[in-house]
């Protein structure tokens, strides 16, 4: 058959059996979008750093930041160890969009969630992050850089006490609850690594398996669990006269050569899954 007659009829076929060609489409990808799973979300993160001490953000910033939606006992026992957290919904305040610098050009860096969070000293003092996890499953959030060695004072009702970590880094355990209403709660756990990493049996679903880790401690009684809207953030740090707490080394950072900071984690709600119950994320907007 001549080839002219064979390309005619191929493409008979074609045309009765409903097909296409990525010709016909020019300028599209024949393969479909990747799509996140239905209990997915998707949080952005921003780590701060400023001036230890700086009253225009322990005082200013936070008179605008919402500090009461923990409950009285949860943010005395914060305090006590040097932690603050609160919660901005609706219009950013204008001192956190400065120090966000949500209007600069060009935006804060974005870094993938495994950045250490001690190769601070060499790159801006904004770092942007994404973080995508599923409801239920465990993540990890570094808050603070690597320490030789890490004496933390704890506070409790009538009494203090400490210890000595060697090789401690602070981190959150984070896990998200998608709500029927649309919102996400989030459940974050301060806990520290440390030590070199050891091999120990973990029971996964009936089944042992070996995994290697640091060891940890977990401060369950300094749990925080919040429930936000798209867009909403959980803004947390240190507070500046509690030298020596837990929160002091979460949220400071010291070069080898130059002065104390603080530091600010902010983790926004920027995406989940159930579109259809509520209006998507809407775009950052400052406080006019």
């Amino acid at each position: 058959m001549p080839s002219g007659r064979r390309e005619i009829l191929l493409l008979a076929v074609l045309a009765m059996a409903g097909c296409t060609t990525a010709a016909l489409h020019k300028g599209k990808s024949p393969l479909a979008a990747p799509q996140m799973s239905s209990d997915s979300v998707v949080l952005e993160m921003f780590s701060v750093r400023f001036p230890f001490g700086d009253s225009g953000v322990n005082e200013k910033l936070w008179a605008a930041i919402d500090e009461q939606q923990f409950t009285p006992e949860l943010r005395e026992r914060l305090a006590r160890n040097g932690f603050r957290a609160g919660v901005v919904s609706g219009q950013i305040p204008v001192e956190l969009a400065k120090l966000m610098q949500l209007n600069d050009k060009p935006p804060p860096t974005d870094e993938p969630v495994s950045t250490q969070i001690d190769e601070l000293a060499t790159r801006p003092p904004v770092l942007k992050r994404h973080l995508q996890i599923r409801a239920g499953r465990q993540s990890t959030i570094l808050a603070s850089a690597v320490y030789p060695e890490l004496p933390v004072l704890m506070s409790e009702p009538g009494q203090l006490c400490g210890q000595t970590y060697h090789l401690a880094q602070g981190i959150f355990s984070v896990k998200s609850f998608p709500q029927a209403d649309g919102r996400v709660r989030l459940e974050l756990v301060p806990e520290l690594q440390h030590d070199q990493p050891q091999q120990r049996w973990i029971g996964d679903q009936g089944v042992l398996r070996l995994e290697a880790g640091q060891p940890k401690r977990t401060f369950d009684e300094l749990a925080l669990s919040i429930k936000l809207s798209p867009g909403a953030m959980l803004v947390l740090s240190s507070l500046p006269n509690r030298p020596g707490s837990l929160g002091h080394h979460f949220f400071t950072e010291k070069e080898a050569e130059g002065p104390l900071e603080q530091k600010l984690l902010i983790i926004r709600l920027a995406q989940t899954q159930h579109d259809a119950l509520f209006s998507p994320p809407q775009p950052l907007k400052l406080d006019e």
